[in-house]
């Protein structure tokens, strides 16, 4: 199980662009789905892998 520098768990995006990040406190098999589909929602772009690239919505209304 993942664990950020604040010791907390969890599935973690970031943004190619300029580094924000979005989490979910999901682990396991279906975390990242979960995930991406929270933040596609929320408007970011990209990759639905895990490897991305990613980019959250200030990086895409900055295009």
């Amino acid at each position: 199980m993942p664990t950020t520098d604040e010791g907390m768990t969890g599935t973690i995006l970031v943004c190619d662009g300029c580094g924000r990040s979005r989490r979910t406190s999901a682990t396991g098999l279906f975390a990242w789905d979960l995930l991406w589909l929270q933040a596609d929602q929320a408007g970011w772009t990209g990759s639905d892998r895990p490897l991305g690239p990613h980019y959250c919505t200030v990086c895409v209304d900055n295009e």
